[in-house]
Parts: structure tokens; C-alpha cells; sequence
């Protein structure tokens, strides 16, 4: 089964209709009550979060670059 939300802004993977990470069953969503997933939306929420933390964290603790670059 697929499925076509009208909230959904793929380049960010983004929920304009609830102005967070998109998530499809959260509380809020358009499917709502209506499905049943094969991993709870509270895993993947947990999961979701976990996958900014790191984003975050790798973004802060990258190695500053001189501008310029060149090398030599």
C-alpha cells in the first residue's frame, strides 16, 4: 500500500500541516487511528529523535576548515 500526503514536503522530510519532522501516524497526522504499523509511532519517533541528536552532535564536533582551502 502506498500513501500520498498532501502536508508532506519531501526535500525536507517535513510536516507542513504539524511543523515537525514528518512522521506518519503521530499524534496530529492525517492517518490517525486509520492504520495499524508494523513498528509503533512511538519507536519511530524515538528513532527519529536519535537520528537529529546525532546529526547534531556530528555537525558540532566536525573539524573547522580554512577558508580557501588549496592545501599547500
Amino acid at each position: 500500500m502506498s500513501f500520498s500526503c498532501p502536508h508532506f514536503d519531501p526535500n525536507r522530510d517535513f510536516c507542513l500541516r504539524l511543523n515537525t519532522d514528518c512522521v506518519p501516524g503521530r499524534r496530529g497526522c492525517v492517518l490517525g487511528d486509520k492504520v495499524v504499523f508494523a513498528v509503533p509511532v512511538e519507536e519511530r519517533l524515538r528513532e527519529k529523535e536519535r537520528e537529529k541528536r546525532e546529526v547534531e552532535w556530528a555537525r558540532l564536533n566536525a573539524p573547522l576548515r580554512k577558508p580557501g582551502g588549496g592545501g599547500r
